[in-house]
């Protein structure tokens, strides 16, 4: 029971973390040979073949003639169709039985050959002679392949060019062979016996591999080497300089224009190849100052052959406390770099299939970027300028209001007529028009101090009989004192403590 329940929670654990905890992306799968050859075309490829076919008698032994007419049969059908192949028989002599594309019937250029071995010497030297000639001649492929399927031992015929194993003919043959101008030459001689000629071929071509011998059975086996250098031929002269190539990183312009605080990049990852898809991992980003943090997603960046991928790159700026003057501003420079490794799912291939040295690189990491920060505490001065303008008006107000206070009392007019009427006072303006006092034109009363800190008090009286500005006359009066403008005098007749006693009673006590 108490083991059940450990299991139990530890499943619970498990899936707990699964959901939990970050899953590491994967990069893409290594490609295959294949998978490469198919990406490159190789197939559109053409290459040139010279396959050299002992059909001396021996060729009879052990059925070793009709093998190699079966193992030809699979070689030239896993040949490209736009590949050129040369068949040449050799005994007595050379001879060139098929020159031209493979095309798509191998059975066709077997059919070319003797349909049985029956020569009677093996003349090594006569068969490498044609096959230079065949590499030598125009419009060929770069690319070529020289097979020599032997059993026996150089041995010409009388009158041959080559009667020994070495002299002046064996010379020149090796002086052509290295004037050939091929983009790739490789050559394979097939021993189909212990003791053969096969060796022979190496010193014409340089470089020539000599199979082991082996039994007849395996001579498809053998034929693959063959077949498996050229289409590396092919995908070497595809690839160029493509494998010198790598990732390019491209700032943008932001970059150079840095602010305080969060700041989010788009920088671009551009491939510079044009055939080999390219991975960026493990990518790192970082800056030259402390104050200046940077970061990048984790996880590969996948980029096919000059395509582009965006990375989002997060710098945090720290510029600082704020300064006391208003406009004070933080500038620095920064260098700011994105590293990462290069490779490709390729990169198997290239190296250990191709033998080509790959090492993609990440150029252009580093960038310059200038930083510029308002730090001044404008905000704060702009609120003070805001506080003392609204002080000084309060001032300018209340000073107003002090110099010019509400009025209080009556205003007594007497005309000439000796007509008295009172006008009260109210406000801090008061109009004396025909229907507040029945005399005609118009005038105003305000009240004036001489100063802010004066107690004294006067009346302002500006009045026109026809309400014209252009007539109206002004005149200052005092608590009690009478002035007369216009024709018309005014008295001016504050409250008294008497008079508000009075009032008071006629309100009555409070309750």
């Amino acid at each position: 029971m108490i083991r059940r329940t450990v299991a139990a929670a530890a499943a619970a654990l498990t899936a707990v973390a699964m959901v939990f905890l970050p899953v590491a992306p994967a990069a893409a799968a290594p490609a295959n040979s294949d998978e490469v050859y198919a990406a490159l075309g190789v197939n559109k490829v053409a290459a040139d073949y010279v396959v050299m076919v002992d059909v001396s008698r021996s060729m009879r032994d052990g059925g070793r003639y009709e093998q190699v007419r079966r193992a030809l049969r699979s070689f030239l059908a896993a040949l490209a169709p736009d590949d050129r192949v040369a068949l040449v028989t050799f005994a007595d002599s050379a001879r060139v039985v098929h020159d031209g594309p493979v095309g798509r019937a191998p059975d066709q250029l077997v059919a070319k050959l003797p349909r049985s071995a029956d020569g009677r010497y093996t003349d090594i030297g006569a068969a490498i002679e044609t096959s230079l000639r065949l590499l030598a001649r125009e419009g060929v492929p770069p690319i070529a392949t020289v097979v020599l399927l032997t059993d026996g031992r150089h041995d010409p015929p009388v009158g041959s060019a080559y009667p020994f194993e070495q002299g002046y003919a064996w010379n020149e043959l090796v002086r052509s062979g290295r004037s050939l101008k091929k983009t790739s030459l490789t050559a394979y001689a097939v021993p189909l016996t212990g003791s053969t000629g096969a060796p022979l071929l190496a010193r014409v071509y340089p470089g020539a591999k000599l199979l082991a011998p082996t039994s007849i059975d395996r001579l498809g086996d053998q034929l693959e080497q063959p077949k498996a250098s050229a289409r590396a031929a092919k995908a070497r002269s595809v690839l160029g300089d493509d494998v010198s190539h790598g990732v390019q990183v491209v700032w943008p312009a932001g970059a150079g224009r840095l602010g305080a605080g969060r700041t989010r990049l788009e920088v671009r990852l551009r491939s510079t190849t044009t055939k080999v898809p390219l991975v960026v991992d493990h990518l790192l980003v970082r800056s030259d100052r402390p104050d200046v943090r940077l970061s990048v997603p984790g996880g590969p960046v996948e980029l096919p052959a000059g395509g582009t991928a965006t990375v989002p790159v997060t710098v945090d700026w720290d510029a600082g406390p704020r300064r006391v003057a208003p406009l004070a501003r933080v500038t620095a420079d920064a260098t700011l770099t994105l590293d990462g490794e290069v490779g490709s799912a390729w990169a198997e291939v290239l190296t250990d299939e191709l033998g080509v040295d790959f090492a993609p690189r990440l150029d252009g990491g580093p960038t310059r970027g200038a930083l510029s920060a308002q730090r001044g505490s404008i905000g704060w001065w702009s609120l003070g300028a805001a506080l003392l303008t609204a002080m000084a008006v309060a001032g300018w107000w209340g000073r107003g209001r002090r110099r010019h206070p509400a009025l209080a009392g009556t205003l007594r007019l007497r005309d000439a007529s000796g007509g008295e009427r009172d006008l009260a006072l109210s406000g801090r303006r008061t109009a004396i028009t025909a229907d507040s006092t029945g005399l005609p034109g118009y005038g105003e009363v305000t009240a004036h101090r001489p100063s802010v800190g004066a107690s004294e008090v006067r009346l302002v009286i500006g009045y026109s009989r026809d309400g014209s500005v252009a007539e109206r006359e002004v005149g200052t009066c005092g608590p009690g004192e009478t002035v007369e403008l216009g024709g018309v005098d005014f008295t001016w007749r504050t409250a008294t403590p008497a008079a508000a006693a009075a009032k008071s009673s006629l309100i009555g006590p409070s309750r």
